[in-house]
C-alpha cells in the first residue's frame, strides 16, 4: 500500500509460482518487490459475486483484492474462497459487502 493506504501491489501464490516455473529461483534472495504484481486488478466493496467470479476466469487470476472508494484494500478474494460454493449459491448473486 502507499502512504494513503491504497493498493499499489500484491504479493499472491502465483507470483511465487511463476518464480519457480521460469526457474528463477534466484529473485528469492532479492526483496519480494521484484516479483510482485504492480497494479493489482481490483473490485470495488459492494460488487457481486458473480461479477467477480467473471473478472478472475476472463483476467486468469486467482486473488482479486477488494478495495474501498479510495483504493484501500479491505478483502481478498481468493479462487478458494469460490470452492465451496454451489452453483446455485451463486445463482444468488450474493455480492462482496462482506469480504472484510
Amino acid at each position: 500500500v502507499d502512504e494513503d493506504g491504497r493498493l499499489v501491489a500484491l504479493l499472491t501464490d502465483s507470483d511465487l509460482a511463476r518464480v519457480f516455473e521460469q526457474r528463477r529461483e534466484g529473485l528469492l534472495d532479492e526483496p519480494f518487490a521484484w516479483v510482485m504484481t504492480r497494479q493489482p486488478i481490483t473490485l470495488p466493496l459492494g460488487t457481486r459475486l458473480l461479477e467477480a467470479v467473471d473478472v478472475m476466469r476472463t483476467r486468469k487470476i486467482s486473488e482479486l483484492p477488494i478495495v474501498d472508494s479510495q483504493g484501500r484494500p479491505v478483502g481478498l478474494l481468493d479462487i478458494t474462497d469460490l470452492i465451496a460454493l454451489a452453483p446455485a449459491e451463486l445463482g444468488e448473486t450474493p455480492s462482496l459487502a462482506h469480504a472484510a
